[in-house]
């Protein structure tokens, strides 16, 4: 026990460690009800991806939703850490410039090792993964959206739409003649205003959507 703490608390885990039980608890929180797993899986009006979804698109990933992405990334990378760690111990005197120089090599290996495990297995089951492709702005009206981040007024307004190919996509909004939406609330978009670049939405019955089940 003492040699699994010294080495998830010691270089290079340590880095890894607060990450890990950031995302053992986010996993618990979605466990409970309370989050989403595709929380951070955002595009803007366009379908492209934005925000963490864009950093690992970049990365050839983002094929899978972004948390579980992260999730293994972060796993991976610290359980590589901890064995070469471990082995680094073994190896050297702690505190020692050979111990902190092995120390940074193991974590270049846990990164790219990660970043290669998190990769083949995106590869590996993406055919069993919807689509994730974008929409046009165009394709977003008529379309009903969920308000986010306050209330959506005249002046301001956030909200989340799924698009066509499965995407999650955060477009502005805005309602008219005086019309509030609470944060949460269902709206319909019905049309795009090109000269404010925002899309105009006015609240709707999710019970009337002849999508719904």
């Amino acid at each position: 026990m003492g040699l699994f703490l010294d080495t998830a608390f010691g270089f290079p885990a340590v880095l890894l460690t607060p990450v890990l039980a950031v995302v053992t608890l986010y996993w618990i929180v979605v466990a409970i009800g309370l989050a989403d797993t595709e929380m951070l899986d955002t595009a803007d009006a366009d379908g492209s991806p934005v925000g963490a979804s864009a950093v690992l698109e970049r990365m050839r990933l983002g094929k899978a939703p972004v948390t579980v992405e992260i999730t293994v990334l972060v796993l991976s990378a610290w359980f590589v850490s901890m064995m070469g760690g471990i082995v680094t111990s073994l190896l050297t005197s702690p505190g020692s410039a050979l111990s902190w120089a092995l120390g940074a090599v193991v974590l270049v290996i846990a990164v790219v090792a990660a970043w290669a495990l998190t990769s083949g297995l995106v590869m590996a089951v993406q055919r069993f993964l919807p689509r994730r492709g974008g929409s046009s702005q165009r394709d977003l009206v008529g379309r009903t959206c969920v308000i986010r981040v306050g209330e959506a007024g005249e002046s301001f307004g956030q909200a989340e739409i799924t698009t066509e190919g499965g995407a999650t996509v955060v477009i502005p909004v805005r309602t008219i003649g005086g019309e509030v939406l609470p944060v949460g609330s269902t709206a319909l978009v019905f049309e795009r205003s090109d000269e404010q670049d925002v899309f105009l939405v006015t609240g709707f019955d999710p019970s009337l959507d002849p999508g719904r089940p």
